[in-house]
């Protein structure tokens, strides 16, 4: 792998810009104000969480009401934004999205389905990932590829590896509905553009969207690290409205 100057960009507020240039136009990406955080659910959404944690509850406010402002940028009236049964938020009809929580930090991603088959977001601390978890989230590929170059600033390419694998995921799950092992996939990062390719080399699972590739884009800025996963949709869905 060839090193280049990273793309650093330090300071809490610099997480909004970074999560916007992690994905393509028509998406909508946002960043949770503290005022989201000790905001007003639905009621049917305060039912979800009425008994959880405080801080669950704090990540859930901040994450819906975060999602709801997106989605009222494209043109979504205010709604609901209820879970499913594995958790995942159903999102309105005809919308994609993705929502992340790390350490205080809570982003979403969303856009129309007829620009994005799916969209993964995840934060997360910039710590380098604990030593003993390095073989269970890297495959040795991954880990020969990243040898030579230096990781960013406060943080290690594993760790990255373990962000591009959840927001890979988080693409990947709504349209399969099938579970994906670290191994399941393979990350290739290209330093010079921020960007990296995540592939689906496990045959015995489904292709999503009819392609086992993604490609997704990292940043950090100093505490954190941020990957996106934005899956074109279909040709003739994206001419279709």
């Amino acid at each position: 792998m060839r090193c280049f100057w990273w793309r650093y960009s330090a300071g809490w507020n610099s997480g909004a810009n970074l999560i916007e240039a992690l994905f393509p136009d028509g998406a909508i990406a946002l960043v949770a104000s503290e005022a989201m955080w000790e905001g007003s659910l639905f009621p049917e959404e305060a039912a979800c969480i009425e008994r959880a944690a405080a801080k669950r509850r704090r990540e859930f406010t901040a994450g819906r009401l975060c999602a709801r402002e997106a989605l009222a940028r494209l043109g979504v009236p205010p709604a609901p934004l209820l879970p499913n049964s594995d958790r995942t938020p159903r999102w309105p009809e005809g919308v994609v999205g993705s929502i992340s929580h790390c350490g205080g930090y809570c982003g979403a991603v969303v856009a129309r389905c007829q620009h994005f088959a799916g969209l993964g977001l995840d934060a997360e601390v910039a710590a380098p990932l604990d030593p003993k978890l390095v073989s269970r989230i890297c495959r040795p590929s991954e880990l020969a590829r990243m040898a030579d170059c230096a990781p960013p600033p406060g943080t290690s390419w594993e760790k990255l590896v373990f962000s591009a694998k959840e927001s890979t995921y988080k693409c990947y799950y709504p349209l399969t509905r099938t579970f994906l092992g670290f191994h399941d996939v393979e990350i290739a990062f290209s330093p010079a553009e921020s960007s990296f390719t995540a592939t689906v080399v496990r045959d015995a699972v489904p292709a999503a969207a009819g392609t086992r590739n993604f490609s997704g884009r990292f940043a950090c800025d100093g505490a954190r690290v941020f990957t996106g996963v934005a899956l074109a949709a279909p040709a003739g869905t994206q001419n279709s409205v």
